[in-house]
């Protein structure tokens, strides 16, 4: 539809009186408020009635040819029939016509109308006498209607009104359009972030089959970690990234060789040279991927020491992420508490002792007095 100057939908506002035309757009900003759709519904209806001036009204949504009850003003009582709030389309025909013709219906007086018996219950059960119903339509397919209504007795419908809820009907469409945009692209968005997780627990169950002293780590570290990180009070909105990063702590082994990944027994000089690379390799890999990034300071920084003796960057103190600085003690417990090919596992107070003893050189102290609150005490 071309839109001309001063119209809204099919009203031209230059017409509408202006008490009229302050309520509609009010009604047009509280829909913009919010996306939630249950929520927008019952603003659409309650802001519908209040510029009406009317006693009640509903919303439906059509689901195929069933209508859908998503909001009423006022609220249902609870024993409201199920089989008014679920309902096919064809026990409604008022609500169907103006679906069909998509235009406003309008009922001057329930108690005198033929209706069907379902549209009778209804009006009994709310006392319903005179009603408006107003199509909504998305991307000019039926969506569903809006229904207002007085209550116990008959109330007049000038043109005015009528064009009125037209265009609240209009601006209605628009909201519950956008609202359901939205929850289509939430959606879209936590099956992309199901899918990237798969994917990053594929990546480290093969790194577990390929280095059999890694497997099972990445389990056991992580449930550990994300104990530790809401211990030192990380904010939850991160802890998402810090889970990411210790599932792919060890991602840059991918690359190491199997020589070196495999070897039984100790690394030479080179071989540890080649091995210290894992870390790079995983920024590298990381960075790449915008979704990962970051979660790239687990397996970039995990290696470095408190006292900056690590690598690959020789970072000190507080210069290491503290995602990083928690996952290394958690990482180094784990690893000395499990079975290795050149030594078996320590027992839980030798690893805890070993801990203890590398606060403020490997491991920061802060970290490692919150480790050991969660720990001592515990078994193996």
């Amino acid at each position: 539809m071309e839109r001309r100057p001063g119209v809204i939908g099919e009203v031209d506002v230059r017409r509408m009186p202006s008490e009229d035309l302050a309520a509609l757009l009010n009604v047009i900003s509280a829909l913009a408020s919010t996306l939630d759709l249950p929520s927008l519904m019952q603003t659409a209806i309650t802001s519908a009635c209040d510029v009406m001036g009317l006693d009640t009204g509903a919303i439906y949504l059509l689901n195929g040819s069933t209508l859908v009850l998503q909001a009423t003003t006022p609220p249902l009582t609870a024993d409201f029939p199920d089989e008014y709030r679920r309902a096919p389309l064809e026990e409604h025909p008022h609500i169907g016509a103006s679906l069909a013709s998509g235009d406003p219906v309008w009922v001057a007086d329930a108690a005198s109308e033929p209706m069907s018996p379902a549209e009778r219950g209804v009006c009994e059960s709310r006392g319903l006498r005179s009603i408006l119903y107003v199509p909504l339509a998305v991307d000019g397919t039926a969506a569903g209607a809006f229904i207002v209504a007085s209550v116990d007795e008959p109330a007049e419908f000038g043109r005015t009104d009528i064009e009125l809820c037209r265009t609240l009907g209009h601006q209605i469409s628009l909201a519950v359009t956008n609202a359901q945009l939205h929850d289509s692209l939430v959606e879209a968005n936590r099956q992309l972030i199901r899918a990237y997780d798969a994917t990053l627990e594929g990546w480290a169950a093969t790194l577990g089959m390929r280095d059999q002293e890694t497997k099972g780590h990445a389990d056991r570290v992580q449930r550990l970690t994300m104990n530790l990180v809401a211990a030192m009070g990380v904010p939850c909105e991160e802890w998402e990234h810090v889970r990411r990063g210790t599932l792919l702590h060890d991602i840059g082994k991918m690359v190491v060789p199997d020589s070196i990944l495999q070897k039984p027994g100790p690394l030479t000089e080179e071989e540890w040279a080649v091995m210290r690379q894992h870390p790079e390799k995983a920024r590298d890999l990381l960075n790449t991927i915008d979704f990962l990034k970051p979660a790239v300071d687990i397996p970039y920084c995990h290696h470095e020491h408190w006292d900056g003796t690590g690598y690959p960057q020789g970072l000190a103190g507080e210069n290491i992420p503290l995602a990083a600085r928690v996952f290394a003690v958690v990482d180094v417990y784990d690893a000395l508490t499990s079975d290795r090919p050149y030594r078996p596992a320590w027992p839980h107070e030798k690893a805890l002792d070993y801990v203890r003893k590398a606060a403020g050189s490997h491991f920061d102290p802060a970290v490692v007095e919150a480790f050991l609150g969660i720990l001592e005490g515990a078994g193996p």
